[in-house]
């Protein structure tokens, strides 16, 4: 009597639960597929007039998502580093880790989604010639972009490195 009705059971409920463990990575790996194709641009970059008073610059960089592949993706965090006339400005981080996954921002199949990021900085000396460059003539300024982007689909995350200039 080896074989009673409890311990079949238990047995089936422990063979599930391997099982699930051993299935889970691959049904993770079919939803994946093309999660390193979405791209991550500089779309644009404006300065925010400052408020009376305020020793801190803000400029709006915004990122253009563009999501190939057939399947509906999202972002929890964009972290970057922004230059202006290859001097670094400094990093930010664009995050949305304390929204639930379905308040996210959804890059839907074949199309392209604008984020902005309110990025601030304190003058110095350094980049103080940025930022005066910044008031008279914006548009004679060269962005670049580096950083790291978190695209997630379903079950599955992906980190992607991006680099774009503008």
């Amino acid at each position: 009597m080896f074989f009673t009705r409890r311990r079949i059971i238990l047995m089936l409920a422990v063979a599930a639960v391997v099982g699930a463990i051993i299935v889970l990575p691959y049904i993770s790996s079919l939803t994946a597929t093309g999660l390193d194709r979405v791209t991550i641009e500089l779309f644009d970059v404006e300065p925010v007039p400052p408020s009376e008073g305020e020793k801190n610059r803000q400029i709006d960089v915004v990122f253009r998502l563009t999501n190939p592949t057939d399947k509906t993706v999202t972002t929890s965090k964009i972290e970057y580093d922004l230059f202006a006339d290859n001097s670094q400005l400094g990093n930010a981080i664009l995050s949305f880790e304390d929204i639930p996954p379905n308040g996210r921002p959804a890059i839907l199949p074949h199309q392209s989604i604008n984020l902005t990021s309110l990025f601030q900085s304190t003058p110095s000396q350094s980049t103080q010639i940025i930022f005066d460059k910044l008031a008279d003539s914006p548009s004679d300024i060269n962005w670049k972009v580096q950083g790291i982007a978190r695209i997630e689909s379903a079950i599955t995350l992906q980190e992607k490195r991006f680099s774009d200039e503008l």
